[in-house]
């Protein structure tokens, strides 16, 4: 037990829960206090409830699932900072489920497995902590970066959630772990397949990453890659890492999220770009009169999109890439640089085609966006950082959020 854990005291301990294993972890081990992925504020303040106690005034207890009503509510999954699904326990056999709650519409209650028991949903909870810091059984591959080291990540992330013994006895309504589609539910993939990307660079000479050799033309394809010429960089873009990367590495055409401007591999300024859209009547819906550019508007380089009608500028002194709305006077950092900005792009992409094998999107949308968001925070400095105030929109953490707009 850690200074970081909770127990329950037996006299507080709800007579529902039987399972004597259950029983001796709470009242013995205990459970996290704080973790990032699970709250246990019911169990640590003493307050489990059966499901029933949760709907609203005037709900009919009759359309719930027999099996569900009987489940304990422990604790919720935690997602930007609140409480998200709630996390309900069996107290006659220990087997632990997320669930979500439809307060007016009981019959529309389902649960899905997410640990055979507490004991081993608080070792994968201790697991997905040291694949953070890197320790322990991660710590052999914590220096390591690259496909390979991103697949040897996954692959040992994965063997601690597979080894558990899940059993094929007391899962009520859920189906056994032997008719599951995959052998883990997908709150724990998404730790094993979305939190080893991080490992795919390593540091840069300059730059934040140096990404592997043909990395984002393995992913968009080569004749997608737009590369400019060294004698079509602007004059403003004097950062040499940046000018390298732009000529060497390149940035896709359509990357989803992010995309060049069209096939003109020239990259204007600020001004210059302003000048000319200012003046394509397809534009006219992207401006409001203002003719007010951001400060050092002359240094800013225009590389390329975002959706949302943003555009995206690198310092040219700096390599720091901002984000900025057609007309507007001010810019916002979007990313440290182009070599975390190109990372971004790829993480999301490759998101998109690990959600098509595993539907991460179906039952925990908040939980990938969180997962996303803390694999960028882990190799830029900027793109995660607390806004500072109303204006200080921080586009990837919130596009990542977006679930009615389906980003991820």
């Amino acid at each position: 037990m850690s200074t970081n854990d909770f127990v329950v005291p037996a006299h507080a301990l709800p007579a529902s829960i039987t399972h004597e294993a259950t029983r001796r972890r709470l009242t013995g081990t205990g459970l996290p206090a704080e973790d990032r992925l699970i709250r246990f504020a019911p169990l640590a303040e003493s307050r489990v409830v059966s499901v029933p106690a949760l709907l609203a005034e005037g709900a009919d207890t009759a359309e719930l699932d027999p099996y569900i009503a009987d489940l304990l509510l422990i604790g919720h999954l935690r997602s930007e900072e609140y409480d998200a699904q709630e996390v309900v326990l069996d107290g006659a056999t220990g087997r632990v489920f997320s669930m979500d709650l439809f307060e007016d519409s009981p019959g529309l209650i389902d649960v899905i497995p997410l640990a055979p028991s507490l004991d081993a949903l608080a070792r994968f909870l201790e697991h997905v902590d040291d694949f953070r810091s890197m320790r322990g059984r991660f710590a052999a591959p914590a220096g390591r970066t690259g496909p390979e080291a991103v697949a040897e990540a996954s692959r040992l992330l994965m063997s601690v959630f597979t080894d558990e013994d899940w059993g094929q006895e007391g899962w009520g309504t859920v189906h056994p772990p032997s008719e599951w589609d995959h052998p883990l539910p997908a709150f724990w993939r998404i730790a094993a397949v979305i939190r080893p990307l991080a490992r795919i660079a390593g540091p840069g000479q300059g730059l934040r990453l140096d990404l592997p050799s043909g990395l984002l033309d393995d992913e968009f394809g080569p004749d997608e890659m737009v590369r400019i010429e060294e004698s079509a960089l602007p004059a403003a873009l004097v950062h040499e890492p940046t000018r390298r990367f732009l000529t060497e590495v390149g940035l896709p055409r359509d990357g989803i999220m992010f995309g060049m401007d069209g096939d003109d591999t020239r990259l204007p300024t600020l001004p210059e770009d302003r000048a000319s859209s200012q003046r394509n009547p397809a534009h006219r819906h992207l401006w409001n009169g203002t003719d007010e550019l951001p400060p050092d508007a002359e240094h800013m380089v225009v590389l390329g999109g975002l959706m949302h009608d943003f555009i995206v500028l690198i310092d040219g002194r700096t390599g720091a890439v901002h984000y900025a709305e057609y007309d507007a006077d001010r810019v916002v950092p979007v990313n440290a640089d182009i070599s975390t900005l190109a990372f971004t792009v790829w993480m999301h992409s490759r998101e998109g085609h690990l959600d098509e094998e595993h539907r991460f999107t179906h039952d925990f949308y908040h939980q990938l966006a969180e997962t996303m968001t803390e694999v960028l925070s882990s190799v830029d400095p900027i793109a995660c950082l607390p806004a500072t105030d109303e204006d200080d929109y921080r586009y990837w953490p919130e596009v990542f959020h977006d679930e009615a707009g389906g980003v991820l």
